[in-house]
Parts: C-alpha cells; sequence; structure tokens
C-alpha cells in the first residue's frame, strides 16, 4: 500500500490572468512517516530569514519559503504524478464538478499504474456530500483489475502532507503558465510521470 496526497494549482475557467492550464499532482509516499517533519524543519530554516504562515499555502508565501519546502521535500523518497490541462482545448460542456472530477481521475490513473494499491487524500475542495460523492465516482472509474484506491477528502489543517503537495502543484503551474522552470526543477527528479489531460 501507498500514501498518496492531491492537490491542484490554478482555476476550471478560462479567465484573464489566470492562465491557461491547471495543474494536478500527487505526492505519494510508501509511509507518510517519510514527509512528517517537512515543515517543521522548513519552519526551523525560515526562522529569522523569511516570514511562513501557520498554514502553508504556496501562493500566498515567499518564493525563498517555497523553495525550502520544495528542497526538503526532494530529499526524501517520495514519487510524484502530474496532470496538467488545457483550459483552451475544453471539448465540451460538461458541469464544472464533473470536469474536475474526470481531469483527477485522469492523473490518478496514471498514479495507479505506478502504484495499484493507493490511499489517496484529496485536498478537500468541496463540502457538499453530494459533489464529493460524484467526485470519488469519477475516481472510481478509472480502476483497473488488481488496483485497489480507497479515498479520502482532508483539509491541509488535518493532514498537513496536503501542504507539500499544494508546493509541487504550484511549482508546475509556475512552468506551465508563468514560463518559470526554476521551483519545478527542484522536483523534477521526482516525478514519475507527466502527462497532458483531455477534457
Amino acid at each position: 500500500m501507498h500514501y498518496g496526497f492531491l492537490d491542484e494549482s490554478g482555476i476550471l475557467e478560462r479567465k484573464a490572468r489566470e492562465g491557461s492550464y491547471f495543474a494536478v499532482s500527487v505526492m505519494i509516499v510508501a509511509n507518510p512517516a517519510e514527509i512528517k517533519d517537512v515543515m517543521k524543519i522548513v519552519r526551523r530554516k525560515a526562522r529569522g530569514k523569511f516570514r511562513i504562515s501557520s498554514s502553508f499555502h504556496a501562493y500566498k508565501e515567499g518564493a525563498g519559503v517555497v523553495g525550502l519546502v520544495l528542497e526538503e521535500l526532494a530529499k526524501r523518497d517520495v514519487g510524484i504524478v502530474i496532470g496538467v490541462w488545457d483550459k483552451r482545448k475544453r471539448k465540451s460542456k460538461m458541469p464544472k464538478n464533473t470536469l474536475y472530477g474526470r481531469i483527477l481521475a485522469q492523473t490518478v490513473r496514471s498514479a495507479l499504474k505506478l502504484y495499484p494499491k493507493l490511499n489517496l487524500v484529496l485536498h478537500k475542495r468541496y463540502n457538499d456530500p453530494e459533489i464529493i460523492n460524484r467526485i470519488n465516482n469519477e475516481l472510481e472509474r478509472v480502476l483497473e483489475p488488481g488496483q485497489e484506491l480507497s479515498i479520502d477528502h482532508k483539509t491541509e489543517v488535518v493532514r498537513r502532507e496536503l501542504e507539500l503537495a499544494d508546493a509541487v502543484a504550484w511549482a508546475v503551474f509556475q512552468k506551465y503558465n508563468r514560463k518559470k522552470e526554476d521551483f519545478y526543477k527542484i522536483i523534477e527528479g521526482r516525478i514519475k510521470k507527466e502527462s497532458r489531460l483531455a477534457a
């Protein structure tokens, strides 16, 4: 069994200044203890140099803090699976929640091919049980024989590992939408699969 933490960066709608790409990242470990102390170490290193929020969100933090998070994460035994959706190539007018579920499902499919037994924690984007169930159904549809998937939706306050997945997704967002690859290059060696998504 492996443990995955999924977060995304960007918005599904096409809006000026928000970029053309929506990025999904799944950070995967054999044991969550492998990454448990990453933020604690980052906070110690940042003391006296950078300000860091009590709840880490990459888009709110300074570049120095995000760099520290990614550098510390890159030292750990983690695998990263990335999905990138080009909003300019949207093919259908499906509801936003369905679209979101299908984009996530494509990324999870790639993760399951590498890690066929996966305990997955998603960053909790919605509170409505009906929407959560719809997303779970999309994810479960990609299961193939021999694969196992458990799904949970949590906030980063409950599962701090999601802060790290957030940093990874933000780094991918910067690469595709801002043409800034310096953050992406920090974790590039940990990326096991990077795919373009279709929806």
